[in-house]
């Protein structure tokens, strides 16, 4: 068989359905998307991010990668043993084929995966699936019934279409980093990816629906969903005050520009945060800040007042704060009913009894990686974690050959397609 010809015939791929997982034996009511099949085209952290969620719920996700290279995110730190333990993480509970989808040999299981799929999720850049053969109207040829999710930068239409993106340049675009940083510093990133998460968590809510609308109708659809898009939902009050009244706001750190006091600030050692939201917690903040004349001052006892005098307020704040250490604050503001948090670091808030207390770390065995530990699902049905058993995320092309032959091709057929170089495992 050469790529440009036929599969033999009667070897045809059976359309029965693959074999069951594991994760289908799980409690239907906490994976309820068990039966549901994704082919994932993939790569670094938005597309990824929106598969795994899908994982997590109990969809098959078959993660389609590129021969020899894989997803990007197997190039990201910490490496154990050439693997990277991030991608174990990120990327659990799939299955990987690895195909060079320039070869027909490689196309044609591709196409025979879309056949049997419910959902295929991609996040190429605008027009790359078409190239490859697989634009949205091929895709509705081989199966009418597919939810097609394309997640980009900037979306498939607009000036913009083509702008190559990553988190950094969606913040830059979307005027998160204008609000984001120290009054009269530079511009700064928010120092996690809220473009790539957000769009990874609207792409999975939007195929959820996509997929209770197709039990009504039969039919599929195609999504577009863009980093641009989702982050510019994400802060609701200033894109209002802009399109209310045109009014625009400096970055103003970790406070408020219509809040006070609200930020981190200073004690002894460290710092906390204080979230006087609304007046009630005002009178109760200056009693135990040993300040109750505050809560007097009748310019003080609401919130725009507050902003007014916003230095007064907070050089009032800080003055007391920097008497104590946050650990005594935290109890004296716990007993105050007021809302306030150590500004903990990445590894205090993992290590932290809460997160503990929730099952968020999620460990399992990695064949090069050994123990990994990742954050798990924030979801929990029935009282238990999604991802209380999860699998790491594959190696690549670990899975190419029991796809293959769930899809009907025997060994011959894929030995020919490994001597063409369409596949690898």
């Amino acid at each position: 068989m050469t790529d440009s010809s036929p599969m033999p015939q009667g070897q045809q791929p059976n359309l029965g359905k693959p074999a069951v997982s594991t994760l289908r034996q799980q409690d239907v009511a906490r994976q309820p998307l068990q039966g549901i099949r994704v082919v994932d085209l993939t790569h670094v952290l938005a597309g990824p991010s929106c598969t795994t969620i899908l994982a997590d719920l109990g969809a098959e996700v078959v993660k389609v990668e590129r021969l020899g290279v894989g997803d990007l995110g197997r190039q990201v730190d910490p490496f154990r043993e050439g693997e990277s333990y991030y991608f174990a993480g990120l990327n659990r509970n799939k299955r990987s084929v690895a195909l060079d989808l320039k070869r027909d040999g490689a196309k044609r299981a591709l196409e025979e995966l879309v056949r049997r799929a419910d959902v295929l999720v991609e996040n190429y850049r605008p027009g790359m699936l078409e190239a490859l053969g697989f634009g949205y109207e091929r895709l509705r040829e081989l199966n009418p019934a597919l939810v097609v999710c394309s997640i980009s930068g900037f979306g498939q239409t607009g000036p913009l279409r083509e702008h190559k993106s990553f988190d950094l340049v969606a913040q830059a675009m979307t005027g998160v980093m204008s609000l984001t940083g120290e009054p009269g510093r530079p511009p700064v990133r928010a120092g996690v990816p809220i473009g790539d998460i957000l769009a990874g968590v609207y792409g999975a809510v939007a195929i959820a629906s996509a997929l209770v609308g197709r039990s009504k109708s039969g039919k599929g659809c195609v999504i577009d969903l863009s980093m641009f898009d989702t982050l510019l939902t994400s802060f609701p009050y200033f894109t209002g005050c802009y399109l209310a009244d045109g009014l625009l706001f400096p970055p103003v750190g970790s406070g408020d520009p219509k809040v006070a006091p609200y930020g981190a600030f200073p004690a002894t050692d460290g710092y906390i945060a204080i979230a006087v939201f609304g007046d009630d917690f005002w009178p109760p903040l200056c009693r135990a800040i040993g300040r109750p004349e505050l809560a007097e001052d009748a310019e003080l006892a609401s919130s725009a007042g507050r902003v007014q005098r916003r230095e007064a307020v907070e050089s009032a704040l800080v003055e007391r704060l920097k008497t104590k250490t946050v650990a005594q604050w935290c109890e004296i503001f716990a007993a105050a009913g007021i809302p306030h948090a150590p500004v903990l670091s990445v590894g205090a808030a993992l290590d932290h009894p809460h997160t503990l207390a929730r099952r968020l770390i999620v460990e399992f065995e990695h064949q090069k990686c050994g123990n990994v530990k990742t954050v798990g699902s924030p979801i929990n049905i029935n009282g238990e974690s999604i991802t209380t058993s999860a699998t790491p995320g594959p190696m690549l092309g670990e899975h190419t050959e029991q796809v293959l032959h769930e899809l009907g091709y025997d060994a011959l057929m894929i030995a020919q397609l490994r001597m063409e170089r369409a596949i690898d495992s």
